[in-house]
């Protein structure tokens, strides 16, 4: 890596590990009762030199020092690893039993200018972003940097139009392809290059605005059935949930127990269950006969937008009705406990996205152009280099 890279990086960690901040991607998630020099750089003790590993590489599970990180970082394979700074996370909800913990790791900016209306994860940890504002679908990479990787300038439906649609909601497909929603009633299904070029693959029409006027709202994409599943709203119809394959073919239409706009959709583990936010509750479906299998009407609170994270738990971004300290919160959403608040938002959010493969978190907000990151973690036990993690066991109490 250049010289200049190599004094951003040292400049980078001076700056927010003081703060107690982690960088801005992933971070390798020690506990308390880790301490630092548990973690050595590998490939300087294969060299006979014996260095602590201020960086951690996700994908490699190996910790590394400054100058190991730029090199294995300037590899061609290793380009798009995910390696972060070594850092202790500082505790923003308290762990309840087996729940899943909240910790900040960071914020980035983006170079956007007002507004960001959605976000998704890659498989691979890479972050999409629509920027409403400029018309543009954005990618950046897995790595701490976030640096740029992409962006696609979404293109005029037809000549004549003065405007370019505004993209809306997204969702990722596989490592390759997303799809996103815009305002002009579409859904666009996009490819990502070998080179990292991005270009429209297939434009699907939802709503026809010679006849009806009406919007596309959330965006959920199913690997179980390869199916896009979008909520929507006219004037003629109500609202409704249309279900189209890749190819376009629209493959059903769900109006039954669909009281309200379902503003977000999103898919678990479980690919059976469809989680749908309007503005007020949040609703799961069952695919089969898309009855209400259960319901989240205690909110007091507008629902923004859903995650749900591995471990099948569900959480929502909600804007306070009365305004407490706080425009939004992270609400964390059970059958059994009921309605949990997780932590307080600093702005209005926009949407969220949730990695599987880091345990990631990035919400976006509306008039901003700072993403908030943090990170969801189970308690577990914790071996040098990050191996053989033990997960946490609710029945011997907290670990």
């Amino acid at each position: 890596m250049a010289e200049g890279g190599s004094q951003d990086l040292t400049a980078l960690r001076e700056a927010l590990i003081p703060h107690k901040r982690t960088i801005l991607s992933t971070t390798v998630g020690l506990l308390d009762d880790v301490s630092f020099r548990d973690i050595h750089c590998i490939w300087c003790q294969r060299k006979g030199r014996k260095r602590k590993g201020d960086y951690y590489c996700q994908d490699c599970k190996i910790g590394l020092c400054l100058s190991c990180a730029n090199a294995h970082l300037d590899e061609v394979k290793m380009n798009r690893h995910s390696v972060s700074i070594i850092s202790k996370t500082f505790m923003v909800s308290p762990n309840q039993g087996p729940f899943p913990e909240l910790t900040e790791i960071g914020t980035i900016k983006f170079d956007v200018e007002a507004c960001i209306r959605g976000s998704a994860f890659l498989p691979n940890g890479e972050l999409v972003i629509t920027d409403f504002t400029n018309s543009r679908i954005r990618v950046y990479s897995a790595d701490y940097t976030r640096k740029p990787l992409s962006n696609l300038l979404v293109p005029k439906q037809n000549k004549w139009d003065e405007e370019r649609p505004k993209p809306v909601c997204i969702a990722a497909i596989n490592a390759n392809e997303v799809a996103f929603t815009a305002n002009n009633g579409c859904i666009y299904i996009a490819s990502i290059g070998k080179s990292m070029v991005m270009q429209i693959k297939r434009v699907i029409p939802v709503i026809s605005f010679d006849k009806n006027f009406g919007e596309c709202l959330g965006l959920a994409f199913n690997d179980g059935d390869d199916c896009l599943y979008v909520g929507c709203s006219s004037d003629m119809e109500g609202v409704y949930i249309k279900v189209f394959g890749l190819d376009g073919e629209l493959r059903r239409i769900v109006m039954e127990n669909i009281n309200e706009a379902p503003n977000f959709l999103k898919f678990g583990l479980n690919k059976t269950k469809l989680f749908a936010a309007d503005s007020d509750n949040v609703k799961v479906y069952g695919l089969n006969d898309f009855s209400v299998v259960e319901d989240y009407t205690e909110l007091q609170a507008q629902t923004k937008d859903i995650i749900v994270d591995k471990w099948g738990y569900l959480y929502t971004l909600a804007l306070e009705r009365r305004l407490f300290k706080t425009p939004g919160s992270i609400y964390r959403l059970n059958p059994d406990s009921g309605v949990t608040k997780v932590t307080a938002l600093p702005d209005t959010p926009s949407s969220a996205a949730y990695c599987e493969k880091t345990d990631d978190v990035a919400v976006t907000f509306a008039k901003s152009r700072y993403v908030y990151l943090y990170k969801l973690k189970l308690r577990t036990f914790q071996k040098q280099f990050g191996n053989d993690l033990k997960p946490y066991d609710k029945t011997k109490g907290k670990t």
